[in-house]
């Protein structure tokens, strides 16, 4: 299972693809960062907002029955401004899992009507070897043992 996740961060702390944290009494990891929101002069707060997909530890993989799909979606005149880009993610709540825009496959108009037709696939969710294997670098990281003299 996926969940868009928001991470407050020192600017100094680094962030990464595979990073393990502990969001909302789950144990995550950082599978894609969408978006970075830095505002270091406000109040002298040195803090980082990410905006991350992370994928709950130990969760059933839900995008694993879902292929890519087309569909048509309609856009007015106010909302030009607002169509989707290839690459953007979002949340399908219909299906109940993330998709990304992979490709716009056309685009035509009727009036002032804009139809365009999207491809979307669903994001792939890290495979249990990936998890384990991020987990147990974070481990190590946090982890260390002191000799007894």
């Amino acid at each position: 299972m996926i969940e868009s996740i928001r991470l407050k961060r020192k600017m100094s702390d680094e962030i990464e693809i595979g990073d393990v944290v502990q969001y909302h009494g789950g144990t995550f990891v950082v599978i894609n960062i969408l978006g970075i929101e830095a505002k270091p002069t406000q109040d002298n707060d040195r803090s980082v907002f990410y905006y991350c997909l992370g994928q709950l530890y130990g969760s059933p993989d839900l995008a694993a029955d879902y292929l890519p799909t087309e569909n048509e979606l309609q856009f007015s005149v106010e909302q030009y401004r607002n169509v989707p880009q290839v690459g953007d993610v979002f949340f399908d709540s219909t299906l109940g899992i993330w998709i990304r825009i992979s490709q716009i496959c056309n685009v035509h108009f009727e009036n002032t009507t804009m139809f365009a037709r999207f491809k979307f696939v669903p994001i792939k969710e890290w495979s249990t070897q990936q998890m384990e294997s991020a987990v147990a670098e974070s481990r190590t990281r946090h982890m260390r043992l002191l000799k007894n003299n």
